[in-house]
């Protein structure tokens, strides 16, 4: 259940990247728990590198003041390979685009290496001879690799066209984000698919949410390039997806308190002398506000940048200020584990939540007290508004069913008299939902059966327009694209990541095709698998 979050459909013109098919490694167990799609022209060209924290700076002063070794052969060439490939890209894609990278200058001149050799007087290393070139194209022994670094360059460097899609992935019991670069079919060629560069995460992740809002009150006015992700940790990390080899989030919302209490050395607690009774370990302290439980779902609400909504295993739903990192409402109307929470897309301070006590529940944030509350057949998997019909919202559930209900109607009426239509979506937990922001009545849903179907909704009753295994395995994540609003993002068991260009099914394209302004893909059947080499895709 806390896998199935937010999702979405693929087939006929399905992208597909396999990491084990691009790495050419057998993975034991792989897959892709969240997605999410970043807004076109809000990255920058060029990500900066991330520099030494204050805690490592401290920790090299410290080491250096007690005259210890500044580490072995071995630590300084994993420190230096760490991000050297991420810097190194960096500096490339800045001199191409005529930028100037004042952070390596500065510090450069703050070294003063100009005038390293003023006071060693006669000596001269690597001296003036003929087997020195001015330039390296003149030295015949230096292989010229200028195509290599201009295609480094140009896969490094976000254009405004390209659309970036946020990926949860874990490997075992390691976990990553990874930012997706998506290649819009052009005259230069077809669609294509890579990933540009990866966060480490502390756990295995469940939600991601983009937002702009920067977790700083200094700068909550400024728009920036953030996500929100939430893992079985009792804390949301924000971090900032224009900064490369960050080795810690810009800000969390919640946690533990690193101050009162260390998850070290908790752990290491109880060793040592050998006691007659077992005690136990100390248990580290959350900070205020925090959540006491796995993080199930996040929200953030576009109308109030700075407000993030958050749905946990411990039964409440929380409203976070991001700018200030702070909880501002902590809702307790939910009797079990919260699985979803949406933002109303108009009005916004409405909010939907649904959980594992097969109710969904609508409110006003600035009357928390007042909910009403919607009986539902199973554990509530998924929520999601209609943009085109704002006041309707839809609930699925862990049996495949989706309801659709009118806000208008339920709080009139009662939940009996609020139903627009339902649906047997699928033969299991229907795990994502997404409407088309586009066209009008297009709904995706997605699911652990491995498929996902594309609905017409018109005049409220449902009908799949098309059906498909998009070999993922089970569904857990998907969305329509806001930017591309015909392509469908799907993440499922099996490792893959996939986008499907659905105006490439034949039934959408008659149905919705005039709203396209652009015809279906040209690949062929529009399929990209994992099992399709990288060249060839």
């Amino acid at each position: 259940h806390n896998l199935q979050v937010s999702a979405a459909l693929a087939q006929d013109g399905i992208y597909t990247r396999s990491l084990s098919q691009e790495l050419g490694i057998k993975t034991s167990c792989e897959m892709y728990s969240a997605l999410a799609w970043v807004p076109k022209g809000v990255a920058k060209a060029v990500p900066e590198v991330a520099g030494p924290t204050e805690e490592e700076i401290a920790y090299l002063n410290e080491r250096a003041e007690n005259g210890e070794a500044s580490g072995s052969e071995e630590e300084w060439e994993e420190v230096m390979d760490e991000g050297a490939s991420n810097r190194s890209k960096a500096l490339k894609a800045a001199a191409a685009l005529g930028r100037t990278p004042t952070d390596e200058v500065d510090e450069l001149d703050e070294l003063d290496m100009a005038h390293y050799d003023d006071d060693d007087e006669g000596v001269h290393l690597f001296a003036p001879s003929e087997m020195a070139f001015k330039n390296n194209k003149d030295d015949p022994y230096l292989q010229g690799n200028d195509e290599d670094s201009e295609e480094e360059v140009e896969d490094f460097t976000i254009r405004s066209t390209d659309l970036l899609l946020l990926a949860a992935r874990t490997e075992d019991d390691v976990s990553h984000l990874e930012v997706w670069v998506f290649e819009e079919e052009s005259d230069d060629g077809p669609a294509n698919m890579y990933v540009h560069h990866d966060l480490m995460l502390p756990a295995f992740p469940l939600s991601v949410a983009w937002l702009d809002c920067y977790p700083d009150p200094t700068r909550a006015q400024e728009h920036g390039n953030f996500v929100a992700i939430s893992t079985f940790m009792p804390e949301i990390e924000i971090w900032n997806l224009d900064v490369l080899d960050a080795v810690e989030p810009a800000g969390l919302l919640g946690g533990y308190d690193a101050a009162s209490s260390d998850v070290s050395e908790v752990q290491a607690s109880g060793t040592g002398k050998k006691k007659k009774k077992k005690s136990k370990a100390p248990q580290p302290t959350l900070k205020s506000g925090s959540h006491s439980d796995a993080v199930l779902s996040l929200s953030w609400n576009s109308t109030f940048r700075n407000v993030l909504a958050s749905a946990s295993a411990d039964m409440t739903v929380k409203v976070w200020d991001v700018a200030q990192q702070t909880c501002q409402h902590t809702l307790t109307h939910h009797t079990n584990k919260v699985q979803a929470v949406a933002w109303n897309p108009v009005e916004a301070s409405v909010m939907l939540t649904g959980g594992f006590d097969k109710s969904a529940h609508l409110l006003d944030v600035r009357n928390p007290g007042a909910t009403v509350a919607v009986s539902v057949s199973a554990d509530v998997e998924c929520l999601a508004w209609d943009p085109h019909t704002p006041t309707q919202f839809l609930v699925s559930t862990e049996d495949g069913m989706v309801v659709c209900h009118d806000a208008r109607l339920l709080s009139q009426g009662g939940a009996s008299k609020s139903v627009v239509y339902q649906l047997a979506a699928h033969e299991k937990a229907t795990c994502a939902m997404s409407f088309n922001h586009l066209a009008p009545q297009l709904l995706a849903t997605a699911s652990t059966d491995k498929t996902v179907k594309l609905w017409d909704t018109s005049g409220g009753q449902p009908t799949c327009l098309a059906r498909e295994n998009v070999k993922v395995g089970a569904i857990f994540a998907m969305g329509f694209a806001k930017d591309n609003p015909f392509l469908l993002a799907t993440g499922g068991s099996k490792g893959d990541v996939s986008v499907w260009d659905t105006l490439t099914n034949a039934a959408i394209y008659k149905k919705f095709g005039h709203l396209a302004g652009r015809a279906p893909s040209s690949l062929g059947t529009g399929m990209i698998s994992g099992n399709n080499d990288k060249d060839e895709a």
